[in-house]
């Protein structure tokens, strides 16, 4: 039985997660604690809701703090949601509990725990993080305290990985009642405490996690993303492989883990197996709006599919193919025509979201000609933007909020929007086959203003790019440094 489960791919692994499924929920029917229900090893989105329960100042901490500290067990909104449950968000908060003296009969408030992520001093003096690099650990500061209180969780996630149900369930209980309650009691234990903590957060961290609302910028975290996937490369593909550097032996990468691993990057926890990743964030109805980070599944059928790979921009996809081969990058052609659904990871980049984000024109953010590329085709002898290589039919996104300028013909640009931005500066977008807005629309960061195609003066389909001082042709100005001010990385 062992031997024909490690000779197949991801249909395997994901089987075997149904199983294992049922096996749990028999056990837990019978006994084992199973406080998760349907969010099995989940942490509930990549980003934070855009909700008054979670104060402004603590938002960057929170996301910071994961990225930096992270694991796949833990992602911004579940991080808020414990450290709400620990001390409502204040920084000043302290646990207690009551000694009488035996003499006297006085009673006294013994402190248990301090600060806004309620650490008892022998933890801290083991866990604690200087995280804003004052060179001081400071369990009062919520600075240190929250990179803390992710670092401990993942240390717990570590303690208790071999225990079965829920990891990020078994972690939470550990972080309440200790890593040796959660190993003995085979899961998260019967504690009445413990388990009202661990429902409480997970049902907190699910309405707090923020949803995919738009179209996020492929740039930022997303490109730890792919980066993560790329370093995996060439590493040797192991069934049931928890996916971890050094990616060897049981720390190798079989399809579904290389994903779930890429993900975590971004604070953003997946499903274990094919079956269950094929039910995450929404989905993607064309492969030319595919973007960085997007999940395509083949094999089987679209609603349980035995095999997942991952987009990662340049017209490329990586994956973890089978048994006795390597994690590897073929060209998206390859995939193309046998895709049976392509899913995108419910993600908004920490630092935007909303009608303020601002991202990349198109999803795949690869650049063709770059900015003042020299050259006697173009009357000003250089090249006023930059050209997105897409194919006709791609969604061209408003790269943040502002105001339509113009919507319509122009003799060289074909179709063409520009865009009047709240910083007085605009940006261009040409050579489209249709427009899908008007002069004087105000739009939002990541809103679709029209489709790709190759009209005007061009050899081509593709989207040319521009960021102007002013409307007109002639003030251009470097659109890559201009989008890296507003945190989009090209």
């Amino acid at each position: 039985m062992k031997k024909l489960f490690l000779s197949v791919g991801c249909a395997g692994i994901a089987l075997f997660g149904v199983l294992v499924a049922a096996v749990l929920a028999v056990t837990s029917a019978i006994g084992n604690d199973n406080t998760s229900d349907s969010m099995t090893n989940a942490g509930f989105g990549g980003g934070l809701a855009n909700t008054k329960d979670i104060p402004d100042w603590v938002r960057p901490l929170i996301t910071g703090a994961v990225q930096k500290y992270g694991c796949p067990e833990v992602t911004p909104s579940l991080i808020a949601a414990q450290i709400y449950s620990e001390s409502s968000f204040d920084p000043k908060a302290q646990s207690f509990h009551v000694e009488t003296d035996p003499k006297t009969g006085e009673k006294h408030k013994i402190p248990i725990a301090d600060g806004i992520a309620q650490f008892i001093p022998e933890t801290w003096a083991t866990e604690g993080v200087d995280g804003d690099g004052d060179g001081v650990k400071d369990v009062w500061n919520p600075k240190d305290a929250i990179p803390a209180a992710v670092s401990y969780d993942c240390h717990l996630a570590k303690d208790v990985k071999n225990v079965p149900g829920d990891k990020t369930d078994n972690m939470l209980a550990a972080y309440n009642a200790g890593p040796y309650a959660v190993i003995k009691a085979g899961g998260v234990p019967a504690i009445e405490e413990t388990q009202g903590y661990v429902k409480e957060i997970r049902a907190l961290a699910r309405k707090w996690a923020a949803p995919m609302t738009g179209r996020p910028g492929a740039s930022g975290r997303l490109g730890d993303v792919v980066q993560a996937a790329r370093s995996a490369l060439d590493t040797l593909y192991v069934w049931g492989g928890d996916c971890q550097p050094p990616f060897e032996g049981a720390n190798g990468c079989d399809c579904s883990s290389l994903v779930k691993m890429a993900w975590s990057k971004a604070g953003v926890n997946l499903a274990r197996s094919t079956y269950d990743q094929v039910r995450e964030g929404s989905e993607v109805r064309s492969v030319g709006d595919l973007r960085p980070g997007d999940l395509i599944f083949t094999g089987g059928s679209a609603s349980a599919p035995e095999h997942v790979s991952m987009y990662i921009g340049g017209g490329e996809v990586i994956d973890a193919p089978h048994t006795d081969a390597r994690v590897r990058i073929k060209p998206l052609s390859y995939w193309e025509s046998q895709i049976l659904t392509i899913r995108r990871p419910a993600y908004t980049e920490p630092a935007s979201g909303g009608s303020g984000s601002w991202g990349t024109p198109v999803s795949d953010d690869s650049i063709g000609t770059g900015y003042h590329v020299p050259g006697s085709m173009w009357s000003s002898g250089y090249h006023t933007g930059i050209d997105f290589p897409v194919s006709t039919g791609t969604t061209i996104h408003a790269v943040g909020p502002g105001t339509v300028v113009t919507a319509g013909w122009n003799s060289a640009y074909g179709n063409q929007v520009v865009i009047r931005h709240d910083d007085g500066k605009y940006s261009q977008y040409a050579h489209m086959s249709s427009l899908s807005v008007s002069d004087g629309q105000q739009v939002g960061g990541g809103q679709q203003i029209g489709i790709s195609g190759a009209t005007g003066n061009v050899s081509g389909p593709h989207l040319h790019f521009e960021i102007r001082t002013g409307p007109e042709y002639g003030s251009d100005i470097d659109p890559v440094g201009y989008l890296r001010g507003h945190g989009v990385n090209l």
